[in-house]
């Protein structure tokens, strides 16, 4: 589902195409520089498995708006 679009931003559900760039962004000592350690691709599966997780329960828990 997406939740907002815009001409340069879209935010929208996870879906499983996003776990390797995701790996590969997680996997960059670069990118990873401020948080604790960089992750391997089970690590994550794990991570992103838990983000989807939380996102179905937030999304069963909150009001939705209509106009």
């Amino acid at each position: 589902m997406i939740y907002l679009e815009t001409s340069r931003l879209q935010l929208r559900d996870w879906e499983e195409t996003d776990v390797e760039p995701f790996s590969r962004l997680n996997a960059d000592e670069k990118v990873m520089m401020y948080f604790p350690k960089t992750l391997s691709p089970e690590e994550t599966n794990v991570f992103y498995k838990s983000i989807v997780s939380e996102f179905k329960g937030k999304r069963q828990t909150q009001p939705t708006c209509s106009r």
